[in-house]
């Protein structure tokens, strides 16, 4: 037996798989993570890309706001924070005029743990730090995008002197890459315009790691010009979350850096012709709800051949996290997916798509009266779950996927 380690919640779970059956074990590559994640933050700000420094930015007297995406992970956010506070020290500003906004657009409830990392960090003493949340009523209306949408943003991020907004760079299943443009677009948005962006892609051909042709990314980065950031914080990471490299300064040059950057990371080789594949999201990043876990089901896709079974690993402890997965679960058409959008609704046909070629086993703390209505069966233990599958199938070679929604397996 082989004992797989993957990611689950804020742990980590084994599935022992037999020798004879295991083809492989997919992991992120790991590249070379920052030793010093702050003082890499640091660096990128002194030499912002086509921009002033925040320092020149920064006058006495301004109200400035930190838009941070309430996805990333603690220790990540908590380098960003720190960086840009001792930036902004240089300048004697008060902390009291610093606000920290943390958007949850992609969330139904805030993590404790990033808010709470935040607020008992040294040196912040006096600061500001805002939840918005998707359903949130105090929007500032910016106009439309070229695709229609209309935008509502965050009031307390719009109507500061300075805005600067931090983002993870790395694949995304709606924009295909996100950024520091993602902090407002999703993170920072109501509803409304959440919904209205993403119901783009319902039904198109958007690829994770593709933002050419792609409104749902064209939608993010000019929702992010209408909110005028002056300066973005664009952090690049590996599949474990792990900073990279940093690219501050203007919004989309400096994406465009990290873009570069990052380049194709987050594409690893892996096996084909499996019959069974267990695959992760990738654990608390990702699996807080299902709603952000389920499109490692997406990442799997192309090496999935029709009858194979898919084991998903999920926590879910939030629950299906958008209410589209629950109120269209029994909606089978596209047509009918696109009438009714809502938030859910693309996860929706990803599940029924994904259902109409293989077979999903869900390990996951997620009730069963939420799951089954989506067509799974939910086990407690990958072990179980493997078990299971194993007894009903001829076919047993087995591919492990680590991390599912920071990765996209290829075949080769």
């Amino acid at each position: 037996m082989v004992e797989c380690w993957l990611p689950y919640g804020k742990t980590e779970v084994y599935v022992s798989v037999p020798l004879r059956n295991l083809l492989g074990t997919v992991e992120p590559v790991k590249g070379q993570p920052s030793p010093d994640p702050r003082r890499t933050i640091i660096e990128s700000l002194r030499e912002p890309i086509e921009s002033k420094r925040l320092e020149d930015l920064a006058k006495p007297g301004a109200r400035i706001a930190v838009a941070i995406d309430g996805t990333m992970a603690p220790p990540l956010a908590t380098s960003a924070v720190s960086a840009i506070l001792e930036t902004l020290r240089r300048n004697d500003l008060p902390t009291s005029d610093i606000s920290i906004v943390v958007g949850n657009g992609l969330r139904e409830l805030s993590n404790p743990d990033l808010l709470n990392t935040i607020r008992s960090h040294g040196g912040v003493q006096g600061l500001n730090v805002i939840e918005h949340s998707r359903a949130a009523e105090n929007l500032a209306p910016l106009g439309k995008t070229s695709t229609g949408t209309e935008v509502e943003v965050c009031n307390r991020f719009v109507e500061a002197d300075i805005r600067i907004a931090v983002g993870e760079v790395m694949v995304d299943h709606f924009t295909g890459l996100r950024g520091a443009q993602s902090s407002v677009l999703p993170a920072l948005s109501g509803q409304k315009t959440i919904a209205q962006s993403r119901s783009a892609s319902l039904g198109r051909e958007i690829a994770p790691g593709v933002v050419e042709g792609n409104p749902v990314h064209s939608d993010s980065m000019e929702t992010a010009l209408l909110a005028k950031v002056d300066l973005a914080v664009n952090l690049v990471t590996n599949g474990w979350g792990e900073l990279v490299t940093a690219c501050s300064g203007n919004l989309e040059k400096s994406w465009e850096k990290a873009v570069t950057e990052l380049g194709d990371s987050y594409r690893v080789k892996a096996e084909e012709n499996a019959d069974v594949i267990i695959v992760s999201a990738g654990g608390g990043r990702f699996d807080f709800d299902f709603y952000n876990s389920v499109w490692a089901l997406e990442s799997v896709s192309s090496i999935t051949k029709k009858g194979a079974t898919i084991i998903l690993l999920a926590e879910c402890v939030e629950g299906l996290g958008a209410g589209g997965l629950e109120t269209l679960s029994q909606v089978d058409t596209l047509s009918e997916l696109r009438r009714r959008y809502m938030l859910g609704a693309r996860a929706v046909y990803l599940i029924k798509t994904t259902l109409r070629r293989n077979e999903v086993v869900l390990v996951s703390a997620l009730p069963n009266y939420l799951a089954k209505p989506l067509g799974f069966n939910v086990e407690r233990t990958a072990n179980d779950a493997l078990k299971k599958v194993y007894e009903r199938r001829r076919g047993k070679r087995t591919l492990v996927i680590t991390h599912g929604c920071s990765t996209i397996p290829y075949a080769g």
